[in-house]
């Protein structure tokens, strides 16, 4: 029999197939078929608008009436048919609707299976490493599409295909989607309360620690659209950037998660060694760090290896942080506490980054075309070190329980 780890470990895979699919090439997609800098911002802030309500309802849902894995199979399957219609459209209005209502469901999906992972493990400890296999999945998924890419760039150069990664990913969304019913169950705690009960989580908020990680989350957030959207674009720019063809740039840009493979499954021993506060805040400050170096500009081995050190980010802070809400919260609401660190952390805080990253990217662009990214990634790299210094400062460990603790 397949052990639950192993199970859940093939869960991340394919979820970060999925996701990985759908977003690598997005950005350089709308740019190719001639969004500027705020619609670019516009349609990848769908994901962001989505996660500001639908994780709370898909978090208490899965508290309290359905099994955790039947809502995310739900949403997978839901999601293929928008992923397919997307890839057909070219003009924004049709693109973004399909985009924002494959965000309602994805985005729920995404909060109540780290639910599912952290309530079916029997040690927190190892959820690093049955993580690792979502960084494996991207990593997998990212080199699929750059040799399907240099595939098409030896065959019609002239043509783009990044859009088929909307394609790709709607065919993955029908396997995840079937995938999420197989999954160990995991019903509703069967609360009482009323069809708002998931605003509850909101009242953790009084709690010092819990604010402060909300607060770090929104700010680091914020300053993530500046690379989920124009990372590939400053790649790819012949004139400004690094020059670099379209299924390289994709290569580059899974370094990030390939420098995950090591780190992931250390995290619950780098959580002991050094505690939760030192390594979200170092998560945080490897983020600035990276901004920094992009808008530095060179030499390429530089920016190339700054983008392999935002592994250091999602692993020291984007999942180390759903270590620490799952430590902040009573068992009972640690699905809504999750799906609270979403709206922080997919919904509200990229949302205002999506639209300020568009602003900036926009700003900074000159009228013919040429992109002064060095003052465009300065921006969140300001930013995103005040964040971490902030956090250090501010943030106190939690007591409300060990990480061996299953809850």
């Amino acid at each position: 029999m397949i052990s639950i780890p192993t199970r859940l470990g093939a869960m991340f895979f394919v979820q970060n197939l999925v996701w990985g699919a759908q977003v690598v090439l997005l950005s350089g997609h709308l740019d190719a078929i001639g969004f500027n800098g705020r619609e670019i911002g516009y349609a990848l802030a769908t994901s962001s608008l989505g996660a500001i309500v639908s994780p709370l309802l898909a978090g208490w849902l899965a508290d309290r009436y359905l099994p955790a894995q039947n809502v995310a199979g739900v949403c997978y399957l839901a999601g293929a048919p928008l992923l397919w219609l997307a890839w057909q459209q070219a003009e924004f209005a049709p693109l973004w609707g399909l985009l924002f209502l494959y965000s309602l469901l994805h985005t729920p999906a995404m909060s109540v299976l780290n639910a599912v992972a952290l309530r079916n493990l029997p040690d927190r400890r190892s959820f690093g490493r049955v993580r690792v296999w979502g960084s494996i999945g991207w990593v997998s998924i990212s080199w699929t599409i750059s040799l399907y890419l240099r595939m098409w760039e030896g065959w019609e150069p002239q043509v783009s295909h990044l859009g088929d990664g909307l394609l790709i990913a709607s065919g993955l969304s029908v396997v995840m989607g079937i995938y999420s019913f197989t999954l160990p169950h995991t019903p509703s705690q069967k609360s009482s309360g009323n069809p708002l009960g998931a605003l509850s989580a909101f009242r953790f908020l009084r709690q010092r620690s819990f604010a402060v990680l909300m607060v770090t989350a929104f700010l680091t957030s914020a300053m993530s659209p500046f690379s989920y959207n124009f990372a590939f674009v400053f790649f790819t720019d012949a004139d400004a950037g690094t020059a670099l063809a379209a299924s390289t740039a994709g290569l580059v840009l899974s370094l990030a998660q390939l420098a995950e493979l090591p780190l992931m499954p250390l995290l619950g021993a780098i959580i002991i060694r050094i505690g939760l506060t030192w390594t979200i805040g170092i998560g945080v400050l490897v983020q600035g760090i990276r901004f920094l170096a992009w808008a530095v500009g060179e030499p390429l081995v530089m920016l190339v290896m700054a983008q392999a050190a935002g592994g250091v980010f999602i692993v020291c802070f984007i999942v180390a942080a759903t270590i620490a809400v799952d430590q902040l919260c009573p068992a009972e609401e640690r699905a809504s506490a999750q799906g609270l660190l979403f709206f922080a952390m997919r919904g509200f805080g990229p949302l205002m980054g999506h639209l300020f990253a568009g602003q900036v990217y926009d700003y900074f662009t000159l009228a013919d075309g040429t992109h002064q990214w060095g003052w465009i990634f300065s921006v969140p790299a300001a930013i995103s070190l005040f964040a971490a210094v902030g956090f250090v400062l501010a943030f106190r460990e939690p007591n409300c329980g060990s990480m061996s603790d299953s809850g």
